[in-house]
């Protein structure tokens, strides 16, 4: 399936070093297998860092813990700003 995105723009290099952080962060805290809350933290902290959370970043942090974990891994996780 071919999903469109009619309205997307190309990243600028800033947005695509941002994501190379934010995959780089998550594959670092996933080398045990696990997520602490630290981890959490830090993780949201980079995703909230402009204030919003964009659909690029929520997409790098699925597929990056879904290639670090499986596919059947579900991380109960809120990424909603406190």
């Amino acid at each position: 399936m071919n999903i469109e995105h009619p309205n997307e723009k190309a990243l600028t290099p800033e947005e695509v070093q941002h994501l190379e952080k934010l995959r780089t962060v998550v594959k670092t805290a996933l080398t045990n297998g696990t997520l602490s809350e630290y981890e959490v933290d830090h993780i949201k902290s980079l995703i909230w860092a402009d204030g919003k959370v964009t659909y690029e970043e929520l997409r790098t942090l699925h597929e990056t813990i879904h290639s670090v974990m499986g596919d059947d891994v579900v991380l109960p996780m809120e990424w909603r700003s406190q």
